[in-house]
């Protein structure tokens, strides 16, 4: 298998730790930085026609490498570019699976997109935002997500996939349950509203914003900053800064049984006035 010819675009022995906001682990036998649906195709076939498995790496936000590394194909999708049309009230984006987030945040609400203000700060690629629903502050992606562009790992064909086959939910996809490690995420098409008001459900929020109006920078700058305190930007004065990010989820119980943690809480003291659960 060592004989294949080795497409230009995949290094072999790459290290890892600098690819991960951890900053951990090991080395990936081959690692394909692959710029277009073509490379990533031609990647696809190289790790299947020597027997490899395929670790498919975004920014590296969410991973922990063991010190052993990878003994497959790391693929690094990282397809660019930023399409935008205007239709009514809306913009249409499209992007692709490896521009970072938080600058396409940063534009949107420059331009007076409303949408992704409270996702601001996240670190990551654009393509791994509908994997998991990445949401914060009362926001989710999937809100405004309405199709994914993806290749197939099996076959190379080239997918579409409309919001409804996601099936986005609180932290969840399609991408996570059935299509699990079946495709690798080329980019991603937003709707977002022109001159929209920004999203302020999450009482932290609200509560930081106290009596001012609310715009879409405001809201953006807020989030940024309530996530510095906890260490969630990734900034390099920080010392804790090397994290995985914030990967826990709350949990989802039947109605008697939230009704009953409700009522626990409620009866031991630990709200303070105003709040609810």
């Amino acid at each position: 298998m060592e004989a294949l010819s080795t497409p230009r675009f995949v290094t072999e022995n790459a290290p890892l730790a600098e690819r991960t906001t951890l900053g951990v682990g090991g080395r990936a036998r081959h690692l394909a930085t692959c710029a277009n649906a073509h490379e990533i195709r031609e990647a696809l076939a190289f790790a299947r026609d020597a027997s490899l498995p395929v670790l498919v790496l975004g920014g590296g936000s969410n991973l922990l490498v063991a010190d052993a590394g990878f003994p497959g194909l790391v693929l690094r999708a990282a397809v660019r570019g930023v399409e935008a049309r205007e239709e009514g009230a809306h913009v249409v984006a499209h992007l692709g699976a490896g521009e970072p987030w938080d600058p396409w945040v940063t534009r949107a609400v420059s331009e007076g997109w409303a949408g992704l203000e409270c996702l601001a700060g996240i670190p990551g690629d654009v393509g791994a935002t509908p994997i998991q629903n990445v949401g914060a502050y009362g926001q989710e992606v999937g809100e405004t997500i309405t199709r994914v562009q993806a290749i197939e790992r099996a076959t190379g064909e080239a997918v579409e996939l409309d919001a409804a086959a996601c099936a986005f939910a609180y932290r969840d996809s399609y991408f996570k349950r059935a299509g699990r490690d079946r495709y690798v995420v080329t980019g991603v098409t937003f709707r977002l509203r022109r001159g929209g008001a920004p999203a302020v459900r999450y009482p932290e929020l609200a509560r930081a914003l106290g009596s001012e109006p609310p715009t879409l920078e405001g809201v953006r700058a807020l989030v940024v900053a309530l996530r510095r305190k906890k260490s969630m930007v990734l900034d390099p004065a920080d010392e804790n800064r090397h994290s995985a990010g914030s990967f826990f989820t709350n949990p989802i119980l039947p109605r008697a049984q939230a009704e009953r943690a409700r009522a626990l809480v409620e009866a031991s003291g630990a709200l303070r006035e105003g709040e609810t659960i």
